[in-house]
């Protein structure tokens, strides 16, 4: 399998090449559009309304609502500079160890995996090691195509696997949904609803639960071509998705104890004021998003 990313993983002082894999699939089976009179799949259109013409890609901007039919523009260069990833483009760096047990699964969105970027694997390997025999997981920043985002790094077999989290702001909170206070089930009912759980329990096995759906479209589209109900339009050129191997390769580690111990006196002695001046100017952005909101709010009351 060929890697879609090629940096590293930053462990303190140690630097340890790494690459990552696709580790999922959308096995979903999925419908084209086409025109009924021809069978031709039918073309997306990038089409202004109000001029009544189709766009050029240079032509188009990205916009952000701030009102009903308001927006402020950005340039591509504009968005860029929004995204302060502090140069780690290609870089999982590792900023704090966990337990998983209290890793809330609601963030956890799409897996890859991370293989070893060069045929020195000790770093790697003492990674993987510490990792399993702690029973920890490493919360991590990860630029991946357009923005950086936290991850988890996990040891999973003999490879680790990258767990791409959702913002906590991501989440709707549950006290967004009214739930109605429920009567109290009786000793009895506890006890059956006990014994069901003890019938029901066993080994988690996914294979045990397939696709029922997409089983099911297969075997009908298998049906409809031994029926010969098959359509031939003309298709229109696609477009090449497949991304570059993004190059770059990690620092080879030259003494491990040396590096570990360095990042561990390192920590000890950093102190609380950067972390506490960066906290500052996250508040002061969100005062100043806020304050913006409320600018925008207080407007669209005045002109009703």
């Amino acid at each position: 399998m060929r890697s879609f990313w090629s940096g590293e993983i930053a462990f303190g002082l140690v630097t340890i090449p790494a690459k990552l894999y696709t580790a999922t699939r959308n096995l979903t089976p999925r419908f084209n559009l086409l025109h009924k009179e021809c069978g031709t799949p039918i073309v997306t259109v990038r089409r202004c309304p109000k001029h009544q013409r189709d766009l050029a890609w240079e032509e188009i901007g990205k916009g952000y609502q701030v009102s009903k039919g308001e927006y402020v523009l950005f340039t591509p260069e504009e968005l860029a500079k929004l995204d302060d990833d502090d140069g780690a483009s290609s870089t999982v760096e590792i900023v704090e160890f966990v337990d998983p047990g209290e890793v809330d699964l609601a963030y956890l969105e799409r897996s890859y995996w991370v293989g070893p970027g060069g045929k020195n694997l000790r770093g790697y390997d003492l990674l993987h090691r510490v990792l399993a025999q702690t029973n920890r997981v490493a919360l991590a920043k990860v630029r991946l195509r357009t923005r950086t985002r936290m991850a988890l790094l996990r040891p999973r077999g003999r490879l680790f696997a990258l767990d791409m989290l959702r913002f906590a702001e991501e989440l709707v909170p549950a006290d967004e949904i009214e739930v109605p206070e429920a009567k109290a089930a009786s000793p009895r009912e506890t006890q059956l609803a006990m014994h069901l759980v003890g019938e029901l329990s066993g080994a988690s096995d996914p294979e045990k639960h397939p696709d029922a759906y997409r089983t099911a479209v297969l075997s009908a589209v298998d049906e409809k071509v031994e029926a010969g109900e098959v359509r031939r339009g003309e298709r229109p050129a696609e477009e090449d998705e497949v991304e570059a191997a993004r190059k770059g390769g990690g620092a080879q580690v030259v003494d491990l104890s040396t590096l570990l111990a360095r990042s561990l006196k390192g920590s000890n002695d950093r102190e609380p004021a950067p972390r506490a001046k960066r906290a500052r100017a996250t508040r002061t952005k969100g005062e100043l998003v806020k304050a913006g909101r409320s600018t925008t709010a207080k407007k669209r009351r005045k002109t009703g």
